[in-house]
C-alpha cells in the first residue's frame, strides 16, 4: 500500500484547479482506491498452514549480552588500518555500525571488562557488573538516575544508547575474562550480584535496573587518586582535582597483553603533568542486590557474546620474574592469600598486595569460589587437578563455566531447559594462537567462534553472530508438532498414508509410505506390528512395507527412500507444444533448451512475455495520466500525468508491451537449478526428498496383470508415477508454471509462506470406449485430472493410459489467449474435477458426452480476513462444464446464463467446492448440479428446463434455471463476517411411508484461516421440498431463522425431518472457532463429518504464555440424518453411551470420512454361500487406530441402522448413495 499512498500524495500535489482535470483525476484516484487492496497489498499468504504457524515463540526475542574486552591491550594500533586507528577505536566503530544494522527482534545488554588501572582499593575494578540490562533493541531507554553511565536524550533508543556508552570507554586494565562470566551467568541465572555490588555511581557497579534490592553505602572516606591513569572512581569529591607534576618512567617497555612491562634501566626521572583528585570510598556497603534475570520464556533463546583482544591476564610485573599474568588463578576460582602474589620493585607500590592480601586498607572483593556455583562435575577439577586450558592458569574453570550455562537450567520455574549458549569473538589475536584457541574454547554454540584481525572483519563477526541468532529466533524453541499427516489412502487391504513435516523455510519434506490392514482394522508395518497409536500418531517403531523402522520421521523410509539416482530418473514438463511428455523437448533436464531463464527465475511475465501493469484510460484516447507500469528489467514506473496538457501521461501501448526473452542465468547457475529440480544437492549427492501432500491425495491406478501405480501430487512441483510394488519413482511431471518454484527450494530461505506446487485433488477416468470392462482397445483411456489448487489457475488432463508415456490432453488456464469467453474468471483450482455425462443435442438428435464438472476456483480475496478490507470476488464466480476428451467447455453458468457479463451473476461469491452432479430421471446424463459458495450460499441448477419449453431444442442449457436454495451467509447474532462454504453439498434420497424426501448436508468454516474465531460456524441438514420438480417461481432461500436448532430442538422422540414441519437443521459448536473444513458423507440415515478447533480436546483455548503451543484438535461427528442427535458409542467406552463426537487428531486438518467396504463373507468369516452372505463395512477417519463406526458400536437411530446387511446390496446402496442418481462414476 505505500506506492498507493506514495501516489496519492503525488496527485494531490498535481491537482490544479481546471474543474475538468480534477474531476478526472478524483475519477481515477477513486477507482484507485477501490482496487487498491487488490492491486498493491502484499500479504502473507492465508491458508491452512497458518495452523503450523500459530504458535507465537518465534516472536518472542532472544537475549543477547555482550561482553567486551576494553584493556590496556586495546589501546594498540590494529595493523593494516589505513587511519591508524586503536584496537579500542576499531571497536567502538564497529560497534557502532553493528548496532546500526542489528535485527530488530533481539533483546541486547551489554557488559565489559578492564578500562580501570590499579589501586589499593579497587584492584578488582576490572571485573564488573552488567552495564546495562538486556532489554528490547528498538525500546527506548528509560529514565536512568544514578548510575555511572552517560545521561540518554530523550527517546534515545537500545542500540543507540549501547553504541554511546561503548563509546565513552577508555582502554586500561587487565583482562578478567572467567571472572566476567561468572558475573554474567549470575545475570542469566538472576543470582546475587558479585563483583558488581557496589553504589550506582561506581565504574565497575551493576547498573540498577539489573537488579532488585538497591544496596547503599553506610560509612565511607575520602582518599587521593590519579584521574589521569583511571584510579578515580566516579564519586570524585567537588572541587578536589588539581594538575601536579609527576616522575615517571622515562621509557616503558610492554611485553604484555595488557599493556604491561617494565622500565628500561629503571629510569623514572621524566616529569608530566597529572591530574590528582579525592575520591570517595565506600567502607561499607549494605544490602543484597538480586539480579533480575532476564530469562522471561521458556522458549527464549540465551545468548554470550564475548570479544576480547587478549588472552586471560592479570597483573603481573616482569621485574619479578613473571612473563605475563596467566600464572594467576582467577580470583572467582582460587582465594587470595599470602603468597599469591609478589611484592613490586616500585616503592610507590612495594606495599600493594600485602595490603589486598591482609585487608589493613582495603574492602577485599572475591566473590564465592566459581567450583562450588559449578559443582563437582560441572568444575571437573578446573581448580587445579585437572590441566590448565591452553596452559592458562588465568583461564581456569571458563570453558567448563560456558559447557555448564549451556547444558543447564537456569530457570527451573519455566518448562523445558533455559541454557545460555556462547559466541566468542577474538580481535587481533593473529599473534597469539594459544589466546585464540581458548576463545574457541570457551564457545558452546556451533561454529560460534569467530577470529577477526581488522575492523571489517570485526563488523562482520558481530553481524553474523546477530543474524545467525535472529535466524535461529524463529525456531529455537518451536513447539513440536505432531507429524501431520493427510488420511490415508485405503485401496483393498493396502494402505498409503502421506505424511508431511512443516518447516520455517521454504522446502517442507513429505513422504508416502505403504502400511497393510488386518482384518479387524489395524494398519501394521511390514513386520506385522501396530504403526499408529489409538490417537493416530506413529509409534517410533513403525516400519512401512517400503522401507525400514522410521517412526515419526518424514524423511526416512517411504517412497522418497526409493527415488532413482537423479541422473536416472524420469521428469518432465509441458514447455513444449508436443503434448507427449516424454519427447526430448520437455525432458525436465538442463540439456533442454526450451526452457527458458525466464521460467526458471520467475520471469516470464517479462522476459518474452508482457509487462505488469495497470494504466486506466480515462479519456479514451489511449493515454494514461494515472497508474504504474513495469518496464522490461522489472522496473516500476509511476505515472501521474496532468489531464489536459498531457505532460507526464504514457501511451499505453507502447509500454504495455511484450518483452523480448533474455538471459537471467549464467549457464551453470540454471544447470545446477535443473540438477537441484532432478534431485541433486549442489555438492553432487541425492536429496532423496518429495515435497508435502497437503491437500493432494494420492490415487492408486490398477493397469491389470499385477501392474499397480500410484499417483502423488506434492507441493514440490511433481506429479509422481510410483510403482506400488517396490514404492520407486517411475517418472514426474512438473507444470510449466511451477518451474520458478526451483529455485526458492534450492535458496531455501526462512519463510512463512508455504510454497505451493500440484495441491489439488486428483479424478481417475477410466474411459472404456467399447464397453467391454476392459482399458485395452483402441479409442480406451486412462485419463488423470487435476488442479493445481493454491499453486495456480490451471486443470490438466493426463492421458495415462501407458503407464510410461503421460500425454497431456488439454489445458485450462485462466491466461490462455483463447479461453472462450470463460477462462479469465478461473480462480485457484481447488475444485475437483467430477466426472459425469452430458447430453450434447438439438431439436433432431442428441448424443452424450463425457464431461468433467468443477467450481470456477478460489479468489484470493477472501484471504483478506477483515471483511471491511475485502476487495468483492471477480474470480471463481462460475461453473464449468468441460468435455473430458478434447477440453471444450460445454457450459459455463456465467457464459451461458449471463451472457458472460459478471454483473450479471447472482452467484457473487467464488466457488472452491466440488459440484454434485445428479440424474435425477435416470437418463445416464447429468440434469441437476448442486453447490455452494465461500459467502455461505447453497446453489442448484435445473440443467433440463430446455425439455420443458415450448421451443424445439433439445438440452440446450442456456435455459438452465439457477436458484439460491439457502442463504445462511449471516444471521445477525454473532460477528460481521459471513459464513462460508469451501465445500460441496452431500445429497441424499429417503424413501419413507412411500414418500421421497432430498436432504443437503454441509457446514461452514473459514478454509482460509482455520484459526478464525470471528465466526459462529455451523453444520447444517436442508431439505429440499422439490426433488423432482424445479422450484417454483419466486422460492425463496432458507435462512437460519427457517430451520431447528439440533441442541435444543426435537426433544420429543418422535420428531424428526421426516414427519414434522421443518426446512432442515443447524448444530452450533460448542466451542470457539469449531468449525467444518471438509465435506460431509450421508451413510444409513447418518451423517458424518469432520471439524477443526482452534482448542484442546478438552475445549480450552490457546494460553497468554507465547511459548505454550497454541492447541488445535480435530472432531469427528456422527449424527442421526433427521435430528442432529448422536446415534453411536463413539468413543466404545463400556458404558455405551451415545457420543456425538470423538477427537480424531491434533494439529492436522481432517479430510472427509472413508467408507470402506470389506470383502463379502459368510456369517463365520468363510467364503460366502447363498443364503450366507453379508458385506461389511466401516466409516473411517484420519488415521485413528479404529473405525469410527462399525457394526460393534453403530446403534440404531431413525430409520434404517446398522452398517452390515445382506449380501443383497441393493438393500444397502441406495440408502447409502442414492447419489448413483449422480452419474459421478
Amino acid at each position: 500500500m505505500l506506492e498507493v499512498i506514495e501516489l496519492l500524495e503525488l496527485a494531490f500535489v498535481k491537482l490544479n484547479h481546471k474543474n475538468n482535470a480534477m474531476k478526472k483525476l478524483r475519477c481515477s484516484l477513486r477507482w484507485l482506491l477501490l482496487t487498491a487492496p487488490l492491486l498493491f497489498a502484499s500479504v502473507l499468504m492465508a491458508d491452512e498452514t497458518e495452523i503450523y504457524f500459530a504458535d507465537k515463540s518465534g516472536t518472542v526475542a532472544p537475549n543477547v549480552l555482550f561482553v567486551i574486552d576494553a584493556s590496556g591491550s586495546m589501546k594498540q594500533v590494529v595493523s593494516g588500518d589505513a587511519s591508524g586507528r586503536t584496537r579500542l577505536q576499531v571497536l567502538k566503530d564497529s560497534f557502532q555500525e553493528v548496532m546500526n544494522t542489528a535485527p530488530s527482534n533481539l533483546n541486547v545488554g551489554l557488559m565489559h571488562y578492564a578500562n580501570h588501572g590499579l589501586g589499593n582499593d579497587y584492584w578488582w575494578s576490572s571485573i564488573k557488573g552488567t552495564n546495562f540490562p538486556i532489554s528490547p533493541i528498538d525500546g527506548e531507554v528509560p529514565a536512568l538516575g544514578d548510575d555511572n553511565l552517560p545521561d540518554p536524550a530523550a527517546g534515545t533508543v537500545v542500540r543507540e544508547f549501547l553504541a554511546d556508552i561503548v563509546h565513552d570507554w577508555e582502554a586500561n586494565g587487565y583482562t578478567p575474562i572467567v571472572d566476567s562470566l561468572y558475573e554474567a551467568a549470575r545475570y542469566f541465572r538472576g543470582d546475587t550480584v558479585e563483583w558488581g555490588m557496589d553504589v550506582p555511581t561506581i565504574g565497575w557497579a551493576a547498573h540498577p535496573l539489573t537488579y532488585d534490592n538497591a544496596p547503599t553505602c553506610s560509612a565511607s572516606h575520602t582518599e587521593p587518586c590519579v584521574k589521569s591513569w583511571g584510579q578515580c572512581n566516579t564519586n570524585i569529591v567537588e572541587g578536589s582535582c588539581a594538575s601536579t607534576s609527576h616522575n615517571q618512567c622515562c621509557e616503558w617497555i610492554p611485553t604484555g597483553g595488557d599493556g604491561s612491562g617494565s622500565c628500561k634501566n629503571d629510569d623514572y626521572t621524566c616529569s608530566t603533568v597529572i591530574e590528582k583528585c579525592q575520591h570517595t570510598i565506600c567502607d561499607t556497603v549494605e544490602g543484597d542486590p538480586t539480579y533480575k534475570s532476564p530469562i522471561q520464556y521458556s522458549c527464549q533463546a540465551n545468548y554470550l557474546v564475548l570479544m576480547s583482544d587478549g588472552k586471560p591476564e592479570y597483573p603481573y610485573f616482569p621485574g619479578l620474574g613473571d612473563t605475563d599474568g596467566t600464572h594467576y588463578y582467577p580470583p572467582s576460582v582460587k582465594d587470595l592469600a599470602i603468597g599469591d602474589f609478589k611484592p613490586m620493585p616500585n616503592p610507590d607500590w612495594a606495599t600493594y598486595f600485602t595490603d589486598l592480601i591482609t585487608a589493613s586498607n582495603s574492602q577485599i572483593k572475591v566473590a564465592p569460589r566459581l567450583q562450588d556455583y559449578l559443582g563437582t562435575t560441572g568444575a571437573n577439577g578446573c581448580d587445579g587437578t585437572a590441566a590448565a586450558p591452553q596452559d592458562y592458569n588465568s583461564g581456569r574453570c571458563g570453558p567448563e563455566l560456558t559447557r555448564w550455562l549451556a547444558d543447564t537450567d537456569h530457570n527451573t520455574t519455566l518448562k523445558g531447559k533455559q541454557g545460555v549458549e556462547t559466541y566468542t569473538v577474538a580481535f587481533a589475536l593473529g599473534d597469539e594462537p594459544k589466546g585464540t584457541a581458548y576463545l574457541k574454547d570457551l564457545a558452546t554454540k556451533e561454529d560460534g567462534a569467530f577470529t577477526a584481525d581488522n575492523a571489517e572483519e570485526l563488523a562482520g563477526a558481530f553481524k553474523a553472530i546477530l543474524n545467525s541468532i535472529s535466524k535461529a529466533s524463529s525456531s529455537f524453541s518451536s513447539p513440536t508438532y505432531a507429524i501431520d499427516t493427510n488420511n490415508m489412502l485405503a485401496h483393498s487391504d493396502e494402505v498409503y498414508i502421506p505424511m508431511f513435516d512443516r518447516s520455517t523455510t521454504a522446502m517442507w519434506s513429505g513422504n508416502l509410505k505403504k502400511f497393510t490392514r488386518t482384518v479387524d482394522g489395524q494398519i501394521v508395518g511390514e513386520g506385522g506390528a501396530a504403526v499408529v497409536n489409538d490417537k493416530g500418531e506413529f509409534l517410533e517403531t513403525a516400519d512401512d512395507v517400503w522401507g525400514p523402522i522410521s517412526g515419526s520421521d518424514v524423511t526416512s523410509g517411504g517412497a522418497a527412500s526409493q527415488l532413482p539416482a537423479p541422473s536416472d530418473r524420469n521428469l518432465y514438463t509441458d514447455v513444449s507444444t508436443d503434448a507427449d511428455l516424454t519427447a526430448t523437448t520437455n525432458a525436465l533436464i538442463s540439456s533442454n533448451a526450451k526452457i527458458t531463464d525466464g521460467m526458471l527465475v520467475g520471469l516470464s511475465d517479462i522476459a518474452g512475455g508482457p509487462v505488469k501493469y495497470w494504466l486506466p484510460d480515462a479519456d479514451g484516447d489511449g493515454t494514461s495520466c494515472l497508474g504504474y507500469y513495469d518496464d522490461c528489467t522489472g522496473k516500476k514506473h509511476i505515472v501521474l500525468g496532468d489531464y489536459e496538457t498531457k505532460e507526464g501521461c504514457v501511451e499505453i501501448a507502447s509500454v504495455a508491451i511484450t518483452c523480448p526473452a533474455s538471459d537471467y542465468l549464467t549457464d551453470s547457475q540454471r544447470e545446477a537449478l535443473l540438477d537441484f529440480a532432478r534431485g541433486e544437492n549442489p555438492d553432487g549427492t541425492a536429496r532423496q526428498h518429495m515435497g508435502d501432500m497437503l491437500n493432494s491425495k494420492p490415487l492408486v491406478v490398477d493397469y491389470g496383470d499385477g501392474e499397480e501405480r500410484i499417483f502423488a501430487a506434492t507441493n514440490e512441483g511433481f506429479l509422481h508415477s510410483i510403482d506400488t510394488g517396490d514404492g520407486e519413482e517411475q517418472w514426474a511431471f512438473m507444470p510449466k508454471g511451477l518451474l520458478p518454484n526451483i529455485k526458492t527450494f534450492m535458496e531455501n530461505l526462512p519463510t512463512k509462506d508455504h510454497v505451493y506446487g500440484i495441491d489439488g485433488p486428483l479424478t481417475l477416468w477410466n474411459y472404456d470406449k467399447n464397453s467391454d470392462g476392459d482399458i485395452a482397445d483402441v479409442g480406451d483411456k486412462r485419463v488423470l485430472f487435476f488442479g493445481l489448487r493454491r499453486g495456480g489457475n490451471a486443470y490438466y488432463a493426463l492421458d495415462i493410459t501407458e503407464p510410461d508415456s503421460p500425454v497431456i490432453l488439454w489445458k485450462k488456464e485462466n491466461n490462455l489467449d483463447v479461453d472462450e469467453g470463460v477462462l479469465d474468471s478461473l480462480g485457484e483450482t481447488w475444485s475437483k474435477p467430477t466426472l459425469a455425462k452430458m447430453r450434447v443435442g438439438s431439436s433432431t438428435s442428441n448424443e452424450i458426452r463425457n464431461v468433467v464438472v468443477f467450481g470456477a476456483g478460489y479468489d484470493p480475496n477472501k484471504d483478506v480476513e477483515t471483511v471491511s478490507e475485502r476487495p468483492a470476488d471477480t474470480l471463481g464466480r462460475d461453473v464449468m462444464v468441460v468435455d473430458a476428451l478434447d477440453g471444450t467447455i460445454h457450459w459455463s453458468l456465467q457464459r451461458d446464463l449471463y451472457n458472460n457479463v459478471a454483473a450479471n451473476n447472482p452467484v457473487k461469491h467464488s466457488i472452491p467446492g466440488d459440484i454434485r452432479v445428479m440424474d435425477m430421471d435416470r437418463n445416464g446424463a447429468l440434469d441437476r448440479l448442486y453447490f455452494s459458495d465461500t459467502g455461505g450460499n447453497v446453489w442448484r441448477v435445473d440443467m433440463d428446463h430446455d425439455l420443458r419449453d415450448s421451443d424445439p431444442d433439445m438440452y440446450n442449457y442456456d435455459d438452465a434455471i439457477l436458484t439460491k436454495i439457502a442463504d445462511l451467509g449471516t444471521n445477525g447474532d454473532y460477528g460481521t463476517d459471513t459464513r462460508k462454504f469451501f465445500y460441496e453439498p452431500d445429497i441424499a434420497l429417503i424413501q419413507d411411508n412411500g414418500k421421497v424426501h432430498m436432504t443437503i448436508s454441509l457446514g461452514s468454516g473459514y478454509r482460509s484461516h482455520p484459526l478464525n474465531t470471528n465466526t459462529e460456524d455451523r453444520f447444517y441438514v436442508l431439505m429440499d421440498p422439490n426433488v423432482y420438480n424445479e422450484p417454483p417461481a419466486g422460492f425463496v432461500a432458507l435462512k437460519n431463522t427457517d430451520l431447528t436448532n439440533a441442541r435444543t430442538g426435537f426433544t420429543d422422540p418422535n420428531d424428526n425431518l421426516l414427519n414434522g414441519n421443518h426446512k432442515g437443521w443447524y448444530y452450533d459448536f460448542s466451542d470457539s472457532g469449531e468449525k467444518v473444513l471438509a465435506p460431509a458423507v450421508t451413510f444409513l440415515n447418518k451423517v458424518v463429518f469432520t471439524t477443526f478447533a482452534p482448542v484442546d480436546e478438552d475445549g480450552q483455548g490457546p494460553s497468554p504464555d507465547p511459548c505454550e503451543v497454541p492447541p488445535n484438535s480435530a472432531r469427528a461427528y456422527v449424527l442421526d440424518l433427521f435430528t442432529g442427535k448422536a446415534v453411536a458409542n463413539l468413543d466404545r467406552d463400556t458404558g455405551g453411551s451415545k457420543d456425538e463426537f470423538v477427537v480424531a487428531g491434533f494439529n492436522e486438518i481432517l479430510d472427509a470420512a472413508k467408507i470402506i467396504f470389506r470383502l463379502p463373507s459368510a456369517a463365520d468369516g468363510g467364503t460366502c454361500v447363498e443364503g450366507d452372505c453379508q458385506q461389511t463395512v466401516e466409516i473411517r477417519v484420519g488415521k485413528l487406530e479404529m473405525p469410527i463406526l462399525d457394526a460393534s458400536n453403530d446403534e440404531q437411530g431413525t430409520g434404517v441402522g446398522g452398517v452390515t446387511g445382506s449380501v443383497d446390496l441393493t438393500d444397502i446402496l441406495p440408502r447409502m448413495f442414492w447419489l448413483d442418481h449422480n452419474v459421478t462414476d
